[in-house]
């Protein structure tokens, strides 16, 4: 099985929505500076994902290895600053390109409020477990898709024990529906059918699809404040404040969970998600995103452009 994570679905939709003449002289490197990819015939373009603290970055630190990088794309401005701030990256040869989805028209939803967490289970999940108890409703239920599955089957192999009894413990719960690992066309209809997305973020997130196509569905967003969340999620959602004692982040987490449960039908909050679904549908879908890969690829195919 391959891995399927964010990184891989954006790589996946820009490569088959951009001809490939579009791309002509240039060479596409994901996330790591690694020397051995680096083709000197071509203009070398580093889409960068990660976080500053990642281990594939550390090539970073070496100023000879990014001389030999023409242009680098990072997918937020709070992710480039955390690189200007860390290391000595080229500016002028840096630009920021945000992630998007697919464009897709909100659907009716069922009556019963459906929260739904569709990340990893190390960026979240035991404290939405925990908030979850905290509820304590008879009235909602959560969905979980959430597998180490998603970054291919060796990587499941080595770390899927480690999460094991954290599932269970999700398989255990009332009004819980564990799904594990699905589809990423399984997750869009699961959340085309969702009201709230339930993401109490512990990792901070350099952009986060999860939230993108979440807002895009036309979910009450409820999430922390942690890393480019604010950035993407903007003033869309309820965002907690982060907290390191998890159990304190967990009780804060389930009260604003309250509120969008018992706000959600309402006429403000219907009129809000229907202004967020089209604010998304504007800045984050491939059909505006394309335009900017366009520009910028064509810039820098020009005869001392820049980007």
């Amino acid at each position: 099985m391959q891995a399927k994570g964010g990184t891989e679905l954006l790589l996946q939709a820009l490569l088959e929505q951009l001809p490939a003449a579009q791309f002509a002289g240039i060479h596409l490197l994901v996330n790591s500076p690694n020397p051995e990819l680096i083709q000197s015939d071509k203009i070398n373009v580093l889409w960068n994902h990660h976080n500053t603290n990642q281990p594939a970055v550390r090539g970073y630190q070496d100023q000879a290895l990014l001389d030999r990088i023409q242009y680098f794309v990072y997918v937020s401005h709070w992710q480039y600053e955390k690189y200007r701030c860390a290391f000595s990256i080229p500016t002028e040869r840096s630009v920021v390109i945000p992630n998007a989805t697919a464009s897709r028209e909100l659907k009716t939803k069922p009556a019963k409020i459906r929260l739904i967490y569709t990340s990893t289970p190390w960026r979240g999940l035991e404290v939405l477990l925990d908030a979850f108890e905290w509820l304590n409703r008879d009235d909602v239920e959560l969905d979980i898709f959430s597998s180490t599955l998603i970054y291919g089957a060796a990587f499941a192999a080595n770390n899927e024990a480690h999460f094991a009894p954290l599932f269970e413990r999700a398989r255990r719960m009332r009004y819980v529906n564990y799904h594990g690992y699905a589809s990423h066309e399984t997750v869009l209809a699961a959340l085309a059918e969702s009201h709230v997305f339930a993401y109490p973020c512990t990792w901070e997130e350099t952009s986060c699809l999860a939230a993108i196509e979440a807002g895009l569905a036309g979910l009450s967003l409820v999430s922390t404040n942690l890393g480019a969340l604010y950035e993407t999620i903007g003033p869309w959602g309820q965002l907690i404040p982060y907290e390191t004692n998890k159990a304190v982040l967990a009780r804060k987490f389930a009260q604003a969970l309250n509120q969008a449960i018992d706000g959600f039908w309402s006429a403000p909050v219907q009129e809000k998600l229907q202004a967020q679904h089209l604010y998304f549908k504007r800045f984050y879908t491939w059909e505006n995103r394309l335009p900017e890969w366009q520009r910028f690829l064509n810039q820098i195919q020009a005869p001392c452009a820049t980007p």
